[in-house]
């Protein structure tokens, strides 16, 4: 994009009012304060996204003096954004407003009408059909809805849904390591406000036997993925697994290669935490402990760090998917941080003449 061009250079400013109120109320003053452009400027962009749609007072703002200012906020129903979570034997469809807030999801079984069940589903979540939908977002497979409905996807891996979810709950979120504990294990790796996927992580040899689907041996997938703990315990859900005595003898032997996965991981990162999501996020507390302490017994005396369970629950795949696709379409995230990381650049090259 050519920022020197006026129409890009407008669409850009849009972009950065909404980011400025993506998580709060701001009036034009601040706003004009949060993304440095004028006053008179911010003014005319306001209240033409107020004029669209986009943007809507919300009420008063004091101040110690002068008049009191309007503030102004995004408005959560000026279109959707749809996230799709593709599992093994089932489908959910969630439908989201312009604020991540989840409006309703439906849930069907995986079966030979995928894409019949799939436009039905997709019809129903949407509403009217005059109702903006200004992307979607697919966790874990590159299913084929175009022929469905007519806007852009994004495909995510489940673990970066599930940890994005996880990082709005977060106070701290830098340096944290987000294990997908599901049929398949996946991690990525949050620093410098960026999600870093680790793709090696699954084939980290943590164990001496167990053939692995990438020709390797001991992997911690072979050892401890889902798919893997169901097939050894005999179990035909992750309900069943977690919830007998001997599902839970058959994951606390998978703990041991995680811990020694995650002890390597943590290491070479200097993470200072963990957290782990999907299905077997589910696992009683005393599972947890366990996998602190083995995890604590592999790591030097000075390094403190804590393992914690997803705090989204089975709704952290959904709710993040939601959140980047917002990210990608109606924020335009990635757009505007390369933005920032020229603007950035050039400051630094001015500094230097």
């Amino acid at each position: 994009m050519d920022f020197s061009r006026p129409d890009n250079a407008r669409k850009i400013n849009r972009l950065k009012v909404l980011s400025a109120l993506r998580h709060e109320e701001l009036s034009k003053a601040e706003i004009s304060r949060k993304v440095k452009i004028n006053k008179v400027s911010i003014g005319e962009i306001i209240d033409i996204m107020v004029e669209e749609g986009l943007l809507e007072e919300v009420g008063k703002a004091p101040y110690s003096s002068g008049r009191p200012a309007m503030r102004l906020a995004i408005k959560a129903n000026s279109g959707r954004v749809l996230s799709i979570d593709a599992k093994r034997k089932a489908i959910s469809v969630a439908v989201s407003d312009t604020v991540g807030r989840i409006l309703r999801f439906e849930r069907f079984p995986r079966t030979e009408n995928l894409y019949p069940d799939l436009e039905r589903t997709i019809k129903k979540m949407r509403g009217s059909d005059s109702m903006k939908i200004y992307g979607i977002a697919i966790v874990n497979e590159d299913l084929d809805i175009s022929s469905i409905i007519d806007a852009p996807k994004i495909v995510l891996k489940r673990a970066e849904a599930e940890s994005r979810s996880e990082i709005e709950r977060m106070d701290e979120a830098e340096n944290t390591l987000f294990i997908s504990w599901s049929d398949g294990i996946e991690a990525v790796y949050y620093h410098d406000k960026t999600l870093m996927p680790l793709p090696q992580f699954p084939h980290i040899r943590s164990q001496r036997e167990g053939e692995c689907s990438c020709g390797g041996r001991g992997c911690l997938e072979a050892a401890a993925s889902g798919m893997e703990l169901l097939r050894k315990s005999g179990r035909k859900s992750y309900r069943e697994l977690i919830s007998t005595p001997d599902g839970l003898e058959t994951v606390r032997e998978g703990i041991r290669p995680m811990a020694a996965a995650l002890a390597m991981a943590v290491q070479s990162l200097s993470a200072d935490r963990v957290v782990i999501t999907g299905e077997l996020s589910a696992l009683p507390d005393s599972m947890f402990e366990h996998l602190q302490k083995l995890l604590s017994s592999a790591l030097p005396p000075n390094r403190n760090v804590t393992v914690s369970k997803a705090k989204a629950g089975d709704n952290g795949a959904r709710e993040g998917a939601a959140i980047l696709a917002l990210d990608e379409f109606f924020y335009h995230k990635t757009l505007l941080d390369k933005l920032s990381a020229i603007e950035h650049l050039a400051s630094d090259f001015q500094s230097g003449i």
